[in-house]
């Protein structure tokens, strides 16, 4: 609906007409109501002037939003555009809520549509095959990123009858965020998910040397005796070597993994719901944070329990970057039946007193933010799906919030995703792991990507990483040299 004078509706170019050479002025706030479902209505253009340059004031007018009747009223010109606001976030929050409902059914029907392709059809053809674990959350985001880059590219999903939830959050992400359609999925209940993902890895070595297949003692592996000649049969790894290129090749700042159901800002009501949630955090627009992602999973069961935090590495990490003056943001689940706030603050005072004392001023600690008090999902925040999760954080990196971030964790496929949608991300490893050459393909050989960076410490903080048992007489945490790389790399991110 227009802005009108008398019966003359007011446009851009109406503002250079010498009619209206009072508004130009205020051309910035008459843009706000053109191309909107609002109309706003005065006699006079002496009557608009007043109105548009006192905008908290009331003034006699007419005006509608949405299909409601017009009405003669003395409203302000602010208290139109909030109610404009509230009727487009009204609209929005409809879209949000079919965006989440949508994603739940087509997230089970589609699970249950995969489950019906026959495995040896579905091998038999010539292209990409990637396997995963449903134990593997942490991999979606570069396996997601793959499966939406090559549209020929498909999964072999690999879950136990305990996985099945896992199993379908995964599919879920992959149907509602990257298109993935059920034809190219497969997913196979195993009696162990690990010992299947071993098995194909067992297959490949034997595709690759030519040599005979390995047994398969589960029978629902079978099918993979027929993988097409000329297929090729790749683990998640593979998935990261096909879109890591992307990575490297980009200019380190816009988002590489284009998914659906992920960015927030183009929702106004979910845009709205973030912005209530940083507010009532205390963040502040136009500053720099460093997101702290927390590592525990390997301890509860986990892939990869030697890349888990120790809370006295954490503790240092955390006490060092607010000593250098950084806003700091922790997240993450921390370990089954631990408070992360409780466990951080007691090693953030023991190294008040070993190091000096720092202010907390500049801590935040979210934990699971993406939860409410009991548990279950913060629909209001997070989206249809774990992706989505970093929807706080893009909203943060907005036009309107102008938040510089750089994400900062232990090495997991959960950081992937930060950096391929676009967001600096420095993660921590062990300087002679073993898997180099996974993070190699994110981050050059000369680890010089200024997107995604690994930090190569000396030593890991935890006892399980350094060939301990749990032993108070081992000692726990970084080396000071290996801290002093840490907080040098996230600075260095900034800049």
């Amino acid at each position: 609906m227009p802005f009108e004078i008398a019966d003359v509706s007011i446009t851009v170019w109406s503002l250079l007409s010498p009619t209206y050479v009072t508004l130009k002025p205020h051309e910035a706030l008459i843009k706000r109501f053109l191309g909107n479902d609002l109309k706003v209505r005065f006699l006079t253009t002496q009557a608009a002037v007043q109105a548009l340059a006192q905008p908290d004031q009331a003034f006699p007018l007419e005006w509608r939003v949405g299909a409601t009747p017009p009405a003669q009223a003395n409203q302000s010109i602010n208290q139109c555009l909030e109610a404009l606001a509230l009727y487009l976030r009204g609209q929005d929050k409809r879209k949000y809520h079919d965006m989440l409902d949508e994603a739940n059914t087509k997230g089970d029907s589609l699970f249950t549509d995969a489950r019906n392709n026959t495995p040896a059809q579905f091998v038999a053809q010539k292209c990409t095959y990637y396997y995963q674990g449903a134990y593997m959350s942490g991999d979606q985001f570069a396996v997601g990123a793959a499966l939406r880059h090559d549209l020929t590219s498909q999964l072999i999903l690999f879950y136990a009858a305990a996985d099945e939830t896992a199993a379908k959050r995964l599919v879920k992400f992959y149907g509602t965020s990257c298109g993935v359609k059920a034809a190219r999925l497969l997913p196979v209940l195993v009696t162990d998910a690990k010992a299947a993902c071993e098995t194909c890895r067992l297959v490949v070595d034997a595709r690759i040397n030519k040599s005979a297949l390995p047994p398969f003692t589960d029978a629902a592996l079978a099918f993979l005796a027929g993988v097409a000649k000329g297929a090729k049969l790749c683990p998640v790894g593979g998935a990261t070597t096909d879109v890591a290129a992307s990575v490297l090749n980009g200019d380190g700042k816009g988002s590489i993994a284009q998914w659906d159901n992920v960015d927030p800002n183009a929702n106004r009501y979910w845009a709205y719901r973030l912005d209530k949630f940083l507010g009532l955090k205390g963040v502040v627009k136009g500053q720099s944070y460093v997101i702290v992602w927390t590592r525990f999973s390997g301890k509860d069961g986990g892939a990869h329990p030697e890349l888990d935090d120790s809370w006295t590495g954490l503790g240092q990490v955390c006490h060092q970057l607010l000593k250098k003056g950084r806003n700091v943001i922790v997240v993450g689940r921390p370990r089954t039946n631990r408070d992360l706030n409780a466990k951080l603050t007691t090693h953030l005072n023991k190294l008040d007193q070993d190091a000096g004392a720092v202010s907390r001023d500049n801590l935040q600690v979210w934990g699971e933010y993406w939860k409410l008090d009991n548990g279950n999902p913060n629909q209001k925040i997070i989206g249809p799906n774990r992706a989505a999760e970093y929807a706080i954080f893009l909203r943060m990196k907005s036009a309107e919030w102008n938040c510089k971030l750089v994400h900062l964790g232990m090495r997991s496929g959960a950081m992937d995703a930060a950096a391929l949608l676009g967001m600096r991300t420095r993660f921590i490893e062990d300087a002679g792991n073993q898997q180099i050459a996974r993070t190699t393909k994110w981050t050059g050989a000369t680890n010089t990507n200024r997107l995604y960076q690994r930090i190569p410490v000396a030593e890991l903080p935890t006892w399980s990483a350094r060939g301990h048992e749990e032993n108070l007489a081992v000692k726990r945490g970084y080396l000071p040299t290996d801290l002093a790389m840490i907080v040098a790399s996230v600075e260095a991110a900034f800049t």
